[in-house]
C-alpha cells in the first residue's frame, strides 16, 4: 500500500543548491507468476522546480535525438516516428516552460507550443527569431504536435516533422543555456 506523497513548491524559496531526491514506491507483481516479473517505480523530485523542468526538457531533448539519429534505419525495422515526435515537442515545451518560469517566475500550464512563444517577453521572442528566423513558423506548425502524437490513433492524419522539432529542441538548449548560465549553476 502506498502512503500519501505530496511535494510543496515554494518559488520565492532563498536558493540552494538542489539535490535529486528518490523515492521508492514499492514493487508489485503484476503477472502473478513469480520473481523476475516484478515492476518497481522511482519518482525523481527535485526541490527546485526550475532544475526539475530543465533536467525534463534536456533529457526529453536527447531521448528524441537518440531515437531519431541513434538508431541504425534497417528494413524490418520500426523507426520510432511517434516516440521522436512526442518527446521533441515535449521537450520545446518545456524549455518555453523554463524561459517562462525564469522570466516571469510562474508556472505556465498548456502545450500548445506557439501559445508558449507568444507568452514569452519580447526581448525572449526577438533573441530566438534573431537565431531562427522562421522560428514561430516551426512552433505554430507544430502547435499540437504533443497531443496529436501521443493520441494519433483519435485523429484521421498527422503530420510528423521530427527533425525540426529536433533542431529547435537543440536551439532552445543552447539559447537556455547560454541566457540563464548564472541560473543553471
Amino acid at each position: 500500500m502506498l502512503g500519501e506523497f505530496k511535494m510543496t513548491n515554494k518559488m520565492n524559496s532563498p536558493k540552494r543548491k538542489s539535490k535529486t531526491f528518490f523515492h521508492h514506491l514499492g514493487s508489485f507483481d503484476f503477472s502473478g507468476k513469480s520473481p523476475g516479473t516484478y515492476s518497481l517505480g522511482t519518482v525523481k523530485v527535485y526541490p527546485d522546480a526550475k532544475k526539475d523542468l530543465l533536467d525534463s526538457a534536456e533529457s526529453f531533448r536527447k531521448a528524441a535525438d537518440r531515437c531519431l539519429n541513434g538508431c541504425k534505419v534497417e528494413e524490418g525495422i520500426e523507426q520510432l516516428t511517434l516516440p521522436v515526435t512526442v518527446c521533441t515537442s515535449f521537450s520545446c515545451e518545456l524549455f518555453l516552460k523554463y524561459i517562462l518560469l525564469i522570466e516571469n517566475d510562474e508556472k505556465v500550464e498548456g502545450h500548445g507550443l506557439a501559445d508558449l512563444f507568444r507568452k514569452c517577453s519580447k526581448d525572449v521572442r526577438t533573441s530566438l527569431t534573431e537565431l531562427r528566423t522562421d522560428i514561430l513558423q516551426i512552433l505554430e506548425r507544430n502547435n499540437k504536435q504533443f497531443v496529436e502524437a501521443r493520441y494519433h490513433h483519435e485523429v484521421n492524419s498527422i503530420s510528423f516533422r521530427q527533425q525540426e522539432l529536433l533542431q529547435t529542441a537543440e536551439l532552445l538548449s543552447k539559447f537556455v543555456a547560454k541566457r540563464y548560465q548564472n541560473e543553471n549553476a
